[in-house]
């Protein structure tokens, strides 16, 4: 029966060539929607590492202030905030925090293996508690780190997995800025391993980080620094504008912006999600299109065929036979067009286009042939039982 439909279809190919046409297109649209969507769910099941609610991230800009001045102005802002009783948390940290976009990448290495790092400056021990970074081994900074000559460093689960693999990182030394310039980069004592921390949100992959505590006295990295204040539940809005005051008090003529992580990560969710959106309804009227197209086809090919499905009948032929025939050679004909197309999609990640772990395309290749043969099978239901409902006698009588 099989064969019989497949010959079937190969004679009429030149009849049924649009129709594959739009089938293959059609799937490959459908594979890089269902594509993008399994990464979107692969990344969102994987957590974060930090928690954005309640937290507040000010960027302090000073014109013309003096590196070591704008250093001591930022700290005592810092006491001057933790004072405030609506405040549970504040530090300094760098200032590419999450939803920012904002990332400095560096290489982390061991021995041969090198890896891509995005860097965090933590400037007070505060960082991890304002974030609520969730340590899996080792401890977090303390005050002595800054100034210590082993050059002590934190990195993510991801990080330590691809440079250590299963064993323990706490202890050992990588290198960091590896490069031409510099083969042996600089030593570094890994102190601790935090679960993760994907500034780029949920939606992004996972990217290996890694976190150094610098010292107050440390002015290299003033210009870049960020505050960082987590508030109580119960907080008002109307508390960002006494923020702003008793920040403006100590640093005077400063620009001073305050953003939640919870509007930036709103922001971030808009921008990763509109283009998307916007595939996706592309996508659909390409779909309506192609079923309408195909139920025109069917419909057609029934009534061209009106004498023969008759004459079936005639002979003995049920009405589940006809109607079986009917959504079988529909069912090659869909056929034809995703075996086309699967060959290609298989080279996504034969060819490692664009990064993306393999089981996520074959998720997609596998969604994208499920919808397609359900959209197939939707679109003869009806035309396949229009044909099998045909008298015999009525069809040979027009005929």
């Amino acid at each position: 029966m099989i064969r019989h439909l497949i010959k079937l279809n190969w004679n009429r190919k030149r009849t049924n060539f649009l129709m594959i046409a739009e089938i293959f297109f059609s799937f490959l649209v459908l594979f890089g929607v269902c594509t993008a969507v399994a990464n979107f769910y692969n990344n969102y099941k994987k957590p974060i590492g930090f928690d954005y609610k309640n937290v507040w991230l000010m960027n302090a800009y000073a014109h013309e202030t003096p590196d070591a001045e704008k250093r001591q102005r930022l700290e005592q802002m810092v006491q001057r905030i933790k004072a405030l009783p609506e405040v549970e948390h504040v530090a300094l940290g760098s200032d590419n925090g999450p939803y920012t976009r904002n990332t400095w990448t560096t290489t982390l290495s061991k021995g041969n293996i090198e890896i891509a790092a995005n860097l965090v400056y933590a400037q007070h021990d505060a960082f991890k508690d304002v974030l609520k970074l969730n340590m899996v081994d080792g401890r977090w900074f303390e005050e002595g780190d800054a100034s210590s000559n082993q050059n002590p460093v934190i990195i993510t689960q991801d990080a330590k997995q691809k440079l250590f693999g299963d064993e323990p990182a706490v202890g050992k030394k990588i290198q960091i800025g590896k490069s031409d310039a510099e083969p042996e980069g600089t030593d570094q004592l890994v102190i601790g391993v935090v679960e993760a921390y994907k500034p780029g949100g949920e939606l992004d992959s996972e990217a290996a980080s890694y976190f150094v505590r610098t010292s107050l006295a440390d002015t290299s990295e003033a210009a870049h620094a960020g505050v960082f204040i987590r508030v109580k539940d119960d907080t008002n809005p109307s508390f960002e504008e006494q923020l702003l005051k008793e920040s403006a008090s100590v640093a005077p003529g400063w620009t001073l912006n305050i953003r939640p992580l919870e509007d930036l990560r709103r922001v971030y969710l808009k921008e990763v999600l509109l283009p998307f959106i916007a595939l996706f309804i592309i996508c659909g009227f390409l779909i309506l299109n192609v079923a309408l197209g195909l139920f025109g086809v069917l419909w057609q090919s029934i009534n061209k065929r009106y004498s023969e499905i008759g004459l079936r009948r005639a002979l003995g032929a049920s009405e589940s036979s006809i109607y079986r025939q009917f959504l079988g050679e529909v069912l090659v004909l869909a056929s034809f067009g995703l075996i086309l197309g699967c060959f290609f999609a298989v080279q996504f990640p034969l060819l490692g286009v664009l990064d993306l772990p393999a089981q996520v395309y074959t998720l997609g290749i596998v969604i994208a042939v499920l919808l397609i043969y359900s959209l197939v099978i939707l679109c003869a239901l009806y035309p396949s039982r229009q044909a099998a409902a045909i008298h015999p006698a009525t069809a040979l009588h027009e005929e």
